[in-house]
């Protein structure tokens, strides 16, 4: 196709190589083959022959390998639209061209992405030649400071820029925005409109003044920048500003009244700040407003039906986490809006314990938050929502049987939040009518019965029953989990095996069966099934048998605790499968969020879910968010186990806790132990461990607990380095060949290196013991070889064996003559004593 002029193969699912041939096509203007699965072996001469191109888009494929890219990309003559995003290029890429092709080619580009690279260290000078550029896309990369003069000077001298992204560079700071904001521009006009540095590191206040002068401006992004510091008034000049994001950061003072007299603003976000206070005239003009978003502030304000009066276009409403703040409603208010996000947890003071009448009118509702709000009625008769998605009444005070009105009243719901309240609700079976249900938790209520197989259907994704008084077996015959990717039945009264159910649910992430009364071997198919387990928690129950090695095929798992059961036999040697357990820095567990119709805020299902683990000799509650990246942990405590610890443990360098107390191990503690750097909880005690003391344990310098007490260990107490802090006499004692501080026993040999010699009674104890098995054994061997020897002569020698048993008749009859005369005399002197 020679004469082709435009080619748009993006988000097509190819993959292969890029076929060279391509190059033929060169009266090519635009040519697309972003996001696909094509890959290059650095050949990308063919691109030179496009001598036509304008557009070229390559994104999402790697060109690592492909040192020569940039030189071909600037011999194209009329390329002004390049896109490059996420090719894995580095600054030598990209940056180390001083030709004349290089500076003619910037000075001509119009749109240029490098975003989600490998650049690094100050963004370079060059691009100050950009000055045909139009749009600017540097996220994602590891930029660490702007040219010199920042940005002020950039946009001032690139009049016709349109959009900036430095977003997501998160080392870059400095002076971004110049010293230079108060000198004029060398534009006459400027159509400066997208601004985007969230995820940077400015520290700075707003600087107002200068983005007061791009009068064009639409969109600007700050979020999680470090800005600080009071909204300045003046920002309501910005009279174009359709979006406006300042959340996650240090604003501190008052939501200005200016904000009001932003009439183009669609989007508001201030979340997660330090604001104090708010007035009804913040919101009452800006009647194109869709989502306003003031959550997780400090905020003490009244809001009244004025300061919504004229948002007819809002849909998207988030005030929660603000305690103090009210809304003043009429009960019979009918808002102009009609809403499809509502978020009001921990907003206590806004609604007071009923839910709001005015909630009747929002027919459009899909997700409904109020959580936190000391909500005790019963799920009002006029609440219908047929279109509601999301329901969240968590940490409530609700009470009674609520679980028919939510089924009848709100028939489509897929994620249905109750956790902590007091539902005494036994007709779960109810619930099995919601049959798009994707996430479940009923944890912490008073909900009792067994669980019926129709609400284990493939289409749950989270399921968390936790802390309620459930009983009988975990349904089998019926249900099907396929799809689930939490589940959580700690502290109930279930029985049984591990939920055969589980055995096909090939992408669970968390199995939590802590604190109930299952019981039964630990299955094979938990290792061999289950690959995706992260947490493991069998503790707490009645699980016998060994532990079965197909755990150690479980390589993403992070968290491993079966404390407290029956297991018996030893702890499986091929620790080291444990891949996420055996990096120093872990990526930590990814919790899967979805994107609501709120575009800046994220859901994320088991977010706020806990797991209670027993750690540094207490129990911690870790919230699944924690969890990510701050908890790596063995506990095999309280069972039966026997033999050595296996050398592999100690390549487990991501270990943080790791406890193996009150089993019956033997043998050393492994000489290695050191080289498990991130070990914060170590507890061995309650063993029949023996030997020294590794002099490695010193290295543990993060180490907060050691417990190694209850033991058999010898030789003196290493007090090199971190573990001369540990002077408690309780991690070491009850050891009684252990000597030195913190112990009182002192140590009587001047070589601490050796171990000091058992006491004599007890070496000579040992030396009778072996005399006597020695005894007893050439017993054994003397009756042995003397009964063989008789009889096999016997066996083998007819003429002696019947000598042999003549012989025997013979002593038989003297024998019995023997003893009757005996018996003769001693009736004699009886009489005779008569």
């Amino acid at each position: 196709m020679v004469e082709l002029t435009y080619l748009n193969l993006s988000g097509a699912s190819f993959s292969g190589k890029i076929p060279p041939q391509l190059g033929n096509l060169t009266k090519l203007d635009a040519l697309d083959l972003s996001f696909n699965w094509l890959i290059t072996n650095g050949d990308v001469e063919w691109i030179s022959q496009l001598s036509t191109l304008k557009f070229l888009g390559l994104s999402y494929i790697d060109f690592s390998k492909a040192s020569n890219l940039m030189q071909v990309l600037t011999s194209l003559p009329l390329l002004s639209s390049l896109r490059l995003r996420y090719c894995r290029l580095q600054n030598i890429h990209c940056f180390s061209l001083s030709s004349f092709n290089y500076s003619s080619f910037l000075s001509r580009i119009q749109l240029l992405d490098l975003s989600q690279n490998q650049l690094s260290g100050p963004i370079p000078k060059a691009f100050q030649n950009m000055t045909s550029l139009k749009y600017l896309y540097l996220s994602s990369n590891q930029f660490t400071a702007i040219f010199e003069g920042g940005i002020s000077t950039f946009i001032g001298n690139n009049c016709g820029l349109k959009e900036l992204d430095l977003s997501w560079n998160s080392d870059l700071g400095g002076d971004v925005f110049g010293s230079h904001m108060n000198e004029s521009m060398g534009c006459s006009g400027h159509d400066f409109q997208v601004l985007k540095f969230e995820g940077t590191s400015l520290r700075t206040k707003i600087p107002v003044d200068w983005l007061g002068k791009f009068k064009n401006l639409k969109s600007i992004d700050l979020r999680k920048s470090g800005i600080y510091g009071p909204i300045p008034a003046s920002l309501g000049n910005l009279s174009s500003l359709e979006y406006l994001d300042l959340s996650s950061n240090a604003l501190i003072g008052v939501i200005p009244s200016s904000i009001g007299r932003l009439f183009n603003l669609r989007e508001l976000n201030l979340k997660e700040n330090r604001l104090e206070e708010v007035g009804d005239e913040c919101f009452i003009q800006l009647a194109n407003l869709k989502v306003l978003d003031i959550s997780r502030n400090l905020l003490k304000s009244i809001l009244t039906e004025a300061a919504f009066a004229n948002l007819s276009e809002l849909h998207s409403l988030s005030i929660g986490h603000n305690e103090l703040l009210s809304l003043d409603m009429k009960p019979n208010w009918i808002p102009p809006f009609q809403l499809t996000w509502l978020a009001a947890g921990s907003c206590v003071s806004c609604f007071g314990s009923q839910f709001p009448q005015w909630l009747q009118t929002q027919k459009s509702l899909e997700d409904l938050v109020l959580s936190n709000m000391s909500i005790s009625s019963a799920i009002p008769t006029w609440l219908t929502l047929q279109n509601l998605t999301t329901l969240d009444l968590s940490h409530n005070q609700m009470v009674g049987p609520l679980f028919t009105a939510i089924v009848d009243q709100m028939p489509n719901l897929k994620n249905l939040f109750l956790k902590d309240n007091r539902i005494n609700d036994s007709l779960l079976s109810s619930l099995c009518k919601l049959k798009n249900l994707f996430n479940l938790d009923l944890s912490n209520n008073r909900l009792s019965g067994m669980v019926q197989g129709c609400l284990l259907t493939p289409n749950l994704y989270f399921l968390d029953l936790s802390s309620n008084n459930f009983s009988g077996t975990f349904p089998y015959s019926h249900g099907n989990l396929s799809n689930i990717r939490q589940l959580y039945l700690r502290n109930n009264n279930f029985e049984g095996s591990v939920p055969i159910v589980l055995k096909n649910s090939k992408y669970l992430d968390v199995l939590d069966l802590e604190g109930n009364k299952f019981s039964g071997n630990i299955p094979t198919w938990v290792g061999n099934n289950l690959g995706t387990l992260v947490f493991l928690r069998l503790r707490g129950n009645f699980f016998n048998g060994t532990i079965p090695s197909t755990l150690c095929k479980l390589t993403n798992l992070q968290m491993l605790d079966l404390a407290h059961n029956q297991l018996q036999g030893r702890i499986p040697p091929n620790l080291n499968n444990f891949n996420r357990m055996t990096r120093r820095e872990t990526y930590g567990y990814y919790l899967e969020c979805r994107n609501t119709n709120l575009d800046n805020e994220e859901f994320c299902f088991g977010g706020e879910e806990s797991v209670v683990q027993h750690i540094k000799s207490s129990d911690f509650n870790y919230s699944m968010t924690q969890l990510k990246s701050l908890m790596v942990n063995i506990d095999l405590s309280k069972n039966y186990l026997v033999g050595f610890i296996p050398s592999e443990i100690i390549l487990l360098k991501g270990l943080f806790g790791l406890n193996l107390s009150h089993n019956n191990l033997t043998g050393t503690i492994p000489t290695g132990i050191g080289e498990m750097e991130a070990l914060e909880s170590l507890d061995l005690s309650f063993n029949r461990l023996s030997g020294p003391i590794p002099r490695s344990i010193s290295e543990l310098n993060t180490l907060g607990v050691l417990k190694l007490s209850h033991n058999n260990l010898s030789g003196e107490i290493p007090r090199e380095g971190h573990l001369s802090t540990f002077n408690e006499v309780s991690s070491f004692d009850n050891n009684p060949y252990l000597c030195g501080e913190p112990l009182p026993m002192k140590c009587a040999i001047e070589n601490p290196s050796e171990p000091p010699l058992k006491n004599i009674d007890n070496l000579d104890q040992e030396d009778d013991k072996w005399e006597k098995r020695l005894l007893y054994i050439m017993i054994v061997l003397g009756y042995i070889v003397g009964f063989w020897a008789v009889v096999g002569t016997l066996i083998l020698k007819k003429s002696w064996r019947n000598a042999y048993f003549k012989f025997v008749d013979e002593v038989n009859y003297k024998v019995h003559a023997a003893m009757q005369w005996s018996v003769e005399m001693l009736k004699g002197r009886i009489c005779f004593r008569k």
